[in-house]
């Protein structure tokens, strides 16, 4: 018998609710608090904390290696923040190569719009190896800086979105193909 509370979709995943919820008020962060100047000043606080708020998630769900693999790098971006002041550092020629935002309009250490970033140069950045410094050359909206967390969390996403459909048909009585 299962208690209350195990019993998840078809598919296995536990707590995705607080998954879902979490990842809309990361969403609501970037999108909404950080366009507001007054806003940005809770920024450093409050996105550590929405990281924090997906390990019991996570941690509900670690049967699935992607979610091994989410978490791997949720930590690693977490360090990485709260190293450097709580939110993700990002080079200026991570900046200028993305583009979204220009670089003469930003000083060092100022958060960078839209983003979880703070723009600090590599000799101010703790952690460097885990900042946003690799840099997706996407059009228009889709370009970005990313960091080797990011690259865990959705490689992890992947795995465990196949991990979830695989395990839905298997219990379903699907062939896996």
């Amino acid at each position: 018998m299962q208690r209350q509370g195990d019993a998840g979709p078809p598919g296995g995943i536990r707590w995705l609710g607080l998954g879902i919820s979490v990842f809309v008020f990361q969403i609501a962060l970037m999108y909404g608090l950080a366009t507001m100047p007054a806003g940005v000043r809770w920024l450093p606080l409050l996105i550590p904390t929405a990281h924090l708020m997906l390990i019991p998630f996570l941690a509900r769900n670690l049967s699935f290696w992607g979610m091994r693999l989410v978490l791997a790098g949720l930590i690693l971006n977490l360090a990485a923040m709260l190293a450097n002041g709580g939110l993700m550092p990002v080079e200026p020629s991570a900046v200028q190569a993305v583009g979204k935002v220009p670089l003469s309009e930003l000083q060092p250490g100022e958060h960078v719009p839209g983003t979880k970033n703070r723009l600090l140069t590599a000799g101010d950045t703790r952690a460097s190896f885990l900042s946003d410094r690799f840099v997706i050359p996407m059009p228009g909206p889709f370009g970005a800086a990313v960091s080797i967390g990011d690259f865990l969390v959705a490689g992890g996403v992947l795995i465990a979105y196949v991990e979830v459909v695989s395990r839905y048909s298997n219990r379903r009585g699907l062939p896996d193909g």
